[in-house]
């Protein structure tokens, strides 16, 4: 059991470096966008900059803000979300499983109803033959492509059912930065897989957009960085003064509850791989709770009315949802896979293995642990 005073103790040693006063980065960060903003050349200098650092680009007025918190009275929304149970070898089965939650809220509209669904889906681990060792990285993954796959699915299953704006809800990024770094079979293999599930919503104009909570994005912050150092993204040091900074602490020095950023088109190395109708871009909405990150593909960041659309609804759900969008936090209490859960899945493994008078080899820890005494 933990040792809660001892834990105390611990804590008090790491205060002083747990909580970092800001105010002195927040000063240079202000000071920085403003002379961003008042340069009319600047982004000229970041289009000619050679640089792996990812820097996003603009149309609009790069402090220009949007009014997002317009009433909207009748639409539909449609959020997924996705969990698992990883393989567990002290249970003595590569065997795991993938929950996909749903979920459908309508307002505004007779005669419909709230629909929420979850469906699990049973892999034995030896399903991919390129996959030597089935590994957690790979199972979250998997679980990204069925959230797709389900978005899709429920999408067109109800395209031709409303006349009131749809928004198909996904929870994180789909900028696959995650991938860069990955063996070229695997990340050219769920690219495929993610691009064709995205490029399908586009062909079937299925309005679709990611919202990420808590941001920890850094790409205002390279403008920034571009800025301090003078366009010499290797000097370092003139521009650690802001190492704490976020972009959501650049968007809260203009953005006003109930507003959103312009659009910046994502950059990075990863961007290469994708289709132009997919090409992500982002924008920072002020939901009232807190600065979330709203993420589009290229087809619908270029139409205006969509934008303001989707983020009409997600204010709404942010509203209904008292800071994070209802859908989404329905989504995930359909999805999530609890502690019971988990002992259930592994209790119907063993009961189905006895079934067919084959018990599976559980470790001695793991029977320990069942069974503890003194």
């Amino acid at each position: 059991m933990l040792n809660r005073s001892r834990l105390l103790r611990e804590l008090q040693l790491i205060s002083g470096q747990l909580f970092t006063d800001l105010s002195g980065e927040f000063s240079v960060a202000r000071a920085s966008w403003e002379r961003i903003i008042s340069d009319a050349t600047f982004l000229y200098k970041i289009k000619g900059l050679q640089t792996s650092t990812p820097l996003p680009t603009w149309d609009n007025k790069i402090d220009e803000c949007f009014l997002a918190n317009k009433p909207i009275e009748a639409y539909e929304v449609i959020a997924i979300d996705g969990s698992q149970i990883y393989p567990d070898r002290h249970q003595g089965t590569s065997c795991f499983l993938i929950n996909i939650g749903t979920v459908i809220l309508r307002y505004g509209i007779p005669d419909k109803s709230v629909e929420l669904d979850s469906v699990p889906y049973v892999f034995l681990g030896d399903e991919d033959k390129n996959i030597e060792h089935v590994s957690a990285d790979y199972i979250n993954l998997r679980r990204e492509e069925f959230e797709f796959e389900a978005g899709l699915a429920l999408a067109q299953q109800l395209q031709n059912s409303h006349t009131s704006p749809s928004l198909l809800l996904l929870d994180g990024s789909i900028i696959f930065w995650y991938l860069e770094g990955k063996d070229p079979e695997l990340r050219n293999q769920f690219l495929t897989r993610y691009f064709s599930a995205l490029y399908n919503m586009y062909e079937k104009q299925i309005i679709n957009a990611s919202y990420i909570s808590l941001p920890r994005s850094k790409e205002l912050v390279n403008l920034l960085k571009v800025e301090l150092s003078n366009g010499n993204l290797d000097k370092t040091e003139s521009y650690e003064s802001i190492s704490h900074i976020l972009d959501v602490h650049i968007a809260n020095l203009y953005l006003q509850p109930g507003e959103r950023t312009t659009l910046f088109k994502h950059n990075s190395k990863i961007t290469s791989f994708y289709p132009k109708e997919l090409q992500p871009y982002f924008y920072y909405l002020h939901t009232g709770f807190e600065i979330a990150r709203i993420e589009v593909p290229a087809w619908i960041a270029h139409n205006e009315s969509t934008i303001e659309t989707i983020s009409r609804i997600i204010y709404d759900q942010s509203t209904k949802g008292r800071g994070y969008p209802i859908a989404l936090a329905e989504a995930h209490e359909q999805a999530v896979v609890k502690g019971p859960d988990r002992e259930f899945f592994y209790h119907l493994i063993t009961k189905l293995g006895m079934n067919v008078k084959h018990r599976p080899k559980i470790s001695h820890k793991m029977m320990k642990k069942r069974s503890l005494g003194i």
